[in-house]
C-alpha cells in the first residue's frame, strides 16, 4: 500500500513540475539546427544548376510572460556552400566554389497550446535582422574574391511540435508556414514570400528554467 501511495506521489509530483514549466515567470533556452541541399532544374531544358548545401543554427533564450506565453530573443548563424562542377582552371577567372555565411539575431513570441502533460503545439511569429557575407573562389588569376556584405530583413510565421523527454527539457520539430525577406545591398534591394508547409523544417531541444 505505501508503494502505491509512493508512485501516485511521484507522478503528481510530475505533472505539477511539468505543468509549471511553461507558467507565467520561467524561463526556457533553445537551440535548433536545420540542414538543407538543393539544386534548379530550368524548365524546357536539360540544365540543371549546381547543388547547394548548408546548415542554420538558431539559439533562442525566452522568458514567459504569461502561461503558455514565452517573449525572447534569438540568434542566427547559417553557412551555405557550393561548388561548380563543371569547374575548368583552363578559362580564365571560372568560377570554382562559394561560401556565404549569414549571422545576425531577432526577436520571437511563441504561444503554447498543450495537448498533455508531455505534448504541445506551439505558433510563434517572429523578426530577425541578419547579416549575409559571401566569399568566391576562381582561379588565377582572380583568386578568391570577397563581395560585400548585405543586410537583410526577415519576418516568419512557425508551426512546432513540442515533447517533454523530462519536466525541463523538450525535443521539438518546427517548420515555417509563412516567410519573408528583403535584402539590402545598395543601390539594389529584393524581396521574397514564401508559403507552404515545409519550409526550412528544423529539429531542436529546449530547457526549461
Amino acid at each position: 500500500m505505501k508503494r502505491v501511495a509512493l508512485v501516485i506521489l511521484v507522478l503528481s509530483l510530475w505533472s505539477i513540475e511539468t505543468k509549471a514549466q511553461m507558467q507565467q515567470g520561467s524561463w526556457m533556452l533553445e537551440g535548433s539546427a536545420g540542414f538543407n541541399r538543393s539544386r534548379s532544374y530550368f524548365p524546357d531544358t536539360d540544365e540543371k544548376s549546381n547543388p547547394v548545401s548548408g546548415y542554420t543554427l538558431h539559439p533562442k533564450a525566452g522568458f514567459f510572460v504569461t502561461d503558455n506565453l514565452a517573449l525572447g530573443l534569438s540568434g542566427l548563424f547559417a553557412n551555405t556552400w557550393g561548388r561548380n562542377q563543371s569547374y575548368d582552371p583552363d578559362i580564365p577567372g571560372d568560377y570554382k566554389k562559394g561560401n556565404i555565411l549569414n549571422y545576425g539575431g531577432g526577436v520571437f513570441l511563441r504561444k503554447y497550446a498543450p495537448i498533455n502533460e508531455s505534448l504541445s503545439f506551439f505558433a510563434e511569429v517572429g523578426s530577425e535582422v541578419s547579416w549575409i557575407k559571401e566569399i568566391s573562389f576562381h582561379n588565377e588569376p582572380l583568386g578568391k574574391m570577397e563581395n560585400s556584405v548585405r543586410r537583410v530583413i526577415s519576418a516568419q510565421a512557425i508551426l512546432g511540435l513540442q515533447y517533454l523527454i523530462s519536466p525541463k527539457l523538450g525535443v521539438h520539430l518546427q517548420t515555417n508556414l509563412l516567410q519573408y525577406q528583403n535584402s539590402q545591398e545598395l543601390p539594389a534591394e529584393f524581396s521574397e514570400f514564401r508559403a507552404g508547409f515545409l519550409i526550412d523544417p528544423r529539429f531542436g531541444l529546449t530547457i526549461f528554467l
